[in-house]
């Protein structure tokens, strides 16, 4: 496994990077660096790969951090109601009761459900991405409309 790179995603389907030979790699502060695949594996639900021109550890080294980007026109489309990760982040959460929670900042998955990452006047707030507490997601808004529970988000009391 010499100057191979796993990567981890945001999202663990990597389907589109494994019907693709190419890769964006980018290094904070650099330009994105297409690379192309020449061999792919899959270990422990990381998609494992060897680029062309990385032949050894030191010369994946300076590749350690950087961000996989793919072009959005290569995404396969989505059922209606479905969207991208990067097409949620950064949206501003409003709740019907509290008003605006912050702005969406991290997603994760549990075994039930995906759960949101709100940061904002709250705190962290985490909200089961659930069709029930989902109003509406609005992108040309930039917001997502919640119908929360009561007690599902702590307020200290001043606020």
């Amino acid at each position: 496994m010499r100057g191979e790179l796993k990567l981890r995603g945001e999202d663990p389907d990597f389907s589109v990077l494994q019907e693709h030979d190419e890769l964006l790699i980018q290094v904070t502060g650099s330009a994105p660096l297409a690379c192309r695949i020449v061999r792919r594996s899959t270990v422990r639900g990381n998609l494992v790969v060897k680029l062309t021109g990385f032949d050894n550890v030191e010369a994946v080294q300076g590749l350690i951090g950087a961000a996989v980007l793919v072009e959005v026109n290569r995404l396969p489309a989505l059922p209606q109601g479905a969207y991208y990760w990067h097409q949620l982040r950064g949206l501003r959460a409003i709740d019907k009761q509290d008003g605006d929670l912050g702005a969406l900042s991290n997603l994760f998955t549990t075994a039930a459900h995906d759960i949101y990452v709100i940061n904002g006047r709250y705190g962290e707030v985490l909200i089961p991405a659930v069709p029930q507490f989902i109003t509406k997601i609005d992108l040309a808004a930039g917001q997502i409309l919640f119908d929360l529970p009561e007690g599902l988000v702590s307020k200290p009391d001043d606020l």
